[in-house]
Parts: C-alpha cells; structure tokens; sequence
C-alpha cells in the first residue's frame, strides 16, 4: 500500500514538475487524476477508516470531462492535485503512525543484542553491554537491499561481537549465510 501511495506522490510531482515549464498536456493531467482515483480506491479498500473512505468519496465525486488538448500550467495542475497530493500524504502519514514497531531483546555474556524493525522498515540491530555502559553498537540492515550499515554517528560493533551474519531464505526453503568473510549454504542440523 505504501508504495502505491509513494508512487502516486511521484507522479504529481512529475505533473508538477512539467506544469511549471507549461509542458503538462491536459490529456496527461486527467491521466492522473484517474490514475490517482483507482490507486487510493485499491489502497482505501484494504484500510478499515470510514473517515478516509468518506473523504475519498467526497474528493471523488463530480463530473470530470475528458479535457480538450492543450497543455496546462502550475496553477491549474496544483488546483486538479493539491488536494489529492495532501490527501496521500495524510493515509502515508496514518500509515506510519500505525505500524506495529517489533523490538526482541536477548541477554548473553554480559551483553544485550537488541533487534528493531517496522513492517517496510530497515532492521535496526543494538548491541551494549548489559552494566549499563553509554556505547552501543548500532547497525542498520537495509530493507529493500539487505545492506548491512553502521550510520556514521554509530559505533562500530566490531569491540563487542566478533562478527555479523545474514541468512537469505529462499522461495525454496533453501538457507544461505551470508558474512564478509564468505557466502555458502546451510544445511538442516
């Protein structure tokens, strides 16, 4: 849903960014408008909000006519999009608030291995020794490409774990461990 919703965002910029320089056809600008339409309609559906559902409504009502060819410029695209544009942003921001944050904690020799995620989110790994000591060890695993990543306000976690690991499961069930030092696959013990 996030993604619809990102990408109908995008495409009002593009319409905004063409509108500016009055390359935006009017054929394109309804284009979007329908395309904006059947996207949040998909989205709204899987959202169990009577307010959105009524709001969508409501901006979604009207007559709307194929327009004549020409182009349009920023104010007229800004007049047809704004409120569609604020409208997204508002089910993103809904969205985010609502995402369950899942947060595991375990306890071993004298440290805390702390695991941080958000459903579409990076996995954000803590690693501190459980006295109580300010320095920890921050690492990001990268949602979308599986990048491991120490932030360049974090401490390196090398002081405290000797090394960190990704497993990769495939479709097929099938596991891989992935570290810098190799990349091989595991088998069922």
């Amino acid at each position: 849903m996030e993604q619809i919703l990102k990408s109908l965002l995008a495409e009002i910029d593009k319409a905004y960014l063409l509108a500016g320089q009055e390359l935006l056809e009017t054929k394109r600008l309804y284009d979007i408008g329908t395309n904006i339409r059947g996207g949040l309609h998909d989205v709204l559906e899987n959202i169990d909000d009577e307010i959105l559902s009524l709001q969508f409504k409501k901006l979604n009502s009207g007559l709307r006519n194929v327009p004549k060819s020409g182009f349009v410029g920023i104010s007229i695209a800004h007049s047809e999009l704004e409120v569609w544009r604020i409208f997204i942003s508002e089910i993103l921001n809904l969205l985010k608030a609502s995402a369950k944050t899942f947060k595991n904690r375990l306890e071993a020799e004298g440290l805390f291995v702390e695991v941080r995620s958000k459903e579409g989110d990076d996995m954000h790994l803590i690693i501190g020794q459980r006295d109580g000591a300010p320095d920890k060890a921050h690492v990001v695993l990268d949602e979308k490409t599986g990048e491991i990543r120490v932030e360049d306000n974090q401490v390196e976690p090398l002081e405290l774990v000797k090394k960190i690991e990704s497993i990769v499961t495939l479709q097929s069930g099938k596991r891989i461990k992935v570290t810098r030092e190799a990349i091989e696959e595991l088998t069922e013990q």
